[in-house]
């Protein structure tokens, strides 16, 4: 069944989630795009910040410690879907909700060491997606090694003399490195878009901009995607993500994370979500949010 929203459906303006956090969670180290939306979307703030070694640590530290909020990135314009983000999403689905999205303007940069031979790289694998051709182009015969974010890449760079690292331009200093290049492919557009998760339960201000995640069961029967998709186009309904994955114990059986525009509670989405869920397994309903904010790295 799909959990009902809290409080008022009416459309009104983007605002923050309606609580202050104990802390905030990110894909670390400090340096990271996650670190730098995360200081640009709290910049007054005085709560914790807390660096995590991976996604599934985010969702971790927002699971054990109530009333923080988790930074995690969810899609790249370059390298496509962030897989350890909607892993988590769909493992324990029940225990989090989305408050908001939020789309980073990633401009990246190449930090070695001025002079000196570059035989590997290392950066996130968006990153080396973004930057394929350019990389190509310019280091063909450098080793491209992908690492768990951009600032644990420099980190690593930085301790080889023969290495260079992808990532935000400001980390050369913290590193003792140089910037190499800066932007790297500048005219092709690469944002990423990032959640903000907390445990389930918090209220969030409606939004004219609001989207909806939902994590979704099907029949293992023919047509069954179709029948599920059908409610949304004909309540003219966009879906903006379709993510699946296949149920452990349960062979050719799949869960979906899906996204959709509107709140859940606005007429046409909550039309097509009841169309939806009478042909559904089950309907989980992670949130509706604002998903209109964006920033400059």
């Amino acid at each position: 069944m799909v959990e009902p929203e809290s409080s008022s459906a009416a459309s009104g303006e983007n605002n923050q989630p309606q609580a202050t956090p104990t802390a905030v969670a990110f894909l670390g180290p400090e340096g990271s795009f996650s670190h730098i939306l995360t200081q640009l979307h709290f910049p007054d703030s005085e709560v914790t910040l807390a660096p995590c070694k991976d996604i599934p640590s985010v969702f971790q530290h927002v699971r054990e410690n109530p009333g923080s909020i988790g930074i995690v990135p969810i899609e790249n314009s370059s390298g496509g879907i962030i897989t350890p983000t909607v892993d988590c999403i769909l493992e324990d689905s029940s225990a989090y909700q989305i408050i908001e999205e939020m789309t980073l303007n990633v401009r990246l940069a190449l930090l070695g060491r001025h002079g000196g031979e570059v035989k590997r790289i290392y950066s996130h694998f968006a990153p080396f997606h973004h930057c394929g051709e350019w990389l190509a182009k310019y280091y063909p015969d450098a080793e491209q090694i992908v690492a768990a974010s951009t600032s644990s890449s420099i980190e690593t760079a930085a301790a080889q003399p023969d290495a260079a690292a992808i990532g935000p331009r400001d980390n050369a200093a913290r590193q003792g490195l140089d910037v190499l290049h800066f932007p790297i492919e500048a005219e092709v557009p690469n944002v990423t878009q990032f959640f903000a998760i907390t445990r389930a339960g918090l209220d969030v201000l409606p939004s004219e901009d609001s989207k909806t995640s939902l994590v979704v069961m099907l029949p293992d029967s023919s047509g069954s995607l179709c029948d599920f998709l059908t409610p949304f186009a004909r309540a003219e309904v966009n879906l903006k993500r379709i993510e699946s994955r296949p149920i452990r114990g349960r062979p050719n059986t799949y869960r979906f994370f899906v996204e959709v525009d509107g709140h859940a509670n606005s007429p046409k989405v909550r039309q097509a979500l009841t169309n939806a869920e009478a042909v559904s397994e089950s309907i989980h309903n992670m949130g509706s949010y604002p998903a209109s904010r964006r920033y400059e790295s």
